[in-house]
């Protein structure tokens, strides 16, 4: 049995939404405005539930490597050991790391030139990707002050919650290169990957309820939540809302070029992609500067959906239960499995 407690941080309305996972398809889904302590807190009146905990990016720090080396001998995890050890060790000594490691993962393997799935027990010219994660010191302390030391408790699990997602998108698309693009009520976060990994978090102030914000001020409130059809059928309400939609837009394009995001395809994940209007309107201005495309993304036929609608915005957790593979052998019979996870340490 799983709870997974998503973060949507603010300093002045905190909240979580949470995702009670118990078998065969049993998943309960509800909102806590509370902080992280908070939640961290109520978690420990659930000792026999796994949790995880999926934070802000602004918590962490990234780091990628490529490791290139020849063994003679079979490679063993104490080989994989000390090369992330002495990557973590530079790492330490060459930047302003802000916390301690929190989480490990190697991909994009090739053993003497070939692809391959695993690095264990190979030999030759090994050449993989490693990928190092830090959480930040004030966020574990704040894990500490509940359970004591956070890294000796087996059944937390701390990770940034675009992580599957961005792995996900990544090995799908066959794309390095992207933006992923969060937009909610209250705040906007956009995450620029580059070389297949994070390269930089940016919070932009163009949250939903500023776009809220200025139906109002322009009179047309009454259009927010009107249908396509509805709003194509009805010019003047289509000229109104285009209009408004097209200053928000040029206003992230002028963010975008200010954080130097410009020059990839942004993916959004996000309820405004129930807006269409503000998707073709988001295209049209950034095709101005760019070759690039927006494009939403609030499902696909490679994630099981264990039998429940979601809305855009749970995509993050979907694709979490989709490759963790204790939740989705929890949630799935064997012969129901969608996608497998792959290797991580």
């Amino acid at each position: 049995m799983f709870y997974i407690r998503y973060e949507h941080l603010s300093e002045s309305h905190p909240s979580f939404r949470v995702y009670k996972i118990r078998e065969q398809d049993q998943i309960l889904q509800y909102i806590l405005h509370e902080n992280l302590e908070k939640i961290a807190n109520e978690s420990r009146d659930y000792p026999k539930y796994t949790h995880y905990f999926m934070l802000d990016e602004s918590r962490f720090s990234f780091f990628r490597f490529d490791v290139f080396q020849t063994f003679d001998k079979k490679f063993t995890i104490q080989d994989l050991n000390t090369i992330i050890e002495e990557k973590s060790q530079a790492t330490k000594k060459h930047n302003d790391v802000d916390g301690e490691k929190i989480m490990v993962y190697i991909d994009n393997i090739h053993i003497n030139g070939e692809e391959k799935k695993h690095v264990i027990g190979e030999t030759g010219e090994i050449f993989f990707r490693l990928y190092i994660v830090y959480l930040n010191k004030q966020s574990i302390n704040t894990m500490n002050s509940v359970y004591g030391n956070l890294f000796n408790i087996k059944n937390i699990n701390i990770l940034p919650q675009s992580f599957h997602t961005l792995i996900f998108l990544r090995n799908n698309l066959k794309k390095d290169n992207f933006v992923l693009l969060y937009i909610t009520e209250n705040s906007c976060k956009a995450i620029k990957i580059q070389n297949g990994f994070y390269h930089s978090v940016e919070t932009l102030n163009l949250w939903m309820s500023a776009l809220k914000q200025m139906y109002k001020d322009n009179g047309i409130v009454q259009y927010r939540y009107k249908t396509y059809e509805f709003i194509e059928s009805n010019p003047l309400a289509k000229g109104l809302v285009k209009d408004t939609l097209q200053f928000y837009s040029e206003m992230f394009c002028k963010r975008f070029r200010e954080k130097n995001l410009i020059g990839t395809d942004v993916i959004v994940i996000s309820p405004i992609t129930k807006n269409v209007h503000f998707i073709e309107t988001f295209n049209e201005e950034y095709k101005k500067m760019t070759n690039n495309y927006v494009v939403p993304f609030h499902h696909s036929t490679m994630l099981n959906t264990f039998g429940k609608i979601w809305e855009p915005d749970d995509m993050d957790a979907i694709i979490l239960m989709n490759r963790d593979e204790k939740i989705r052998k929890t949630l799935l019979p064997v012969d129901r499995e969608s996608i497998s996870a792959e290797l991580e340490m």
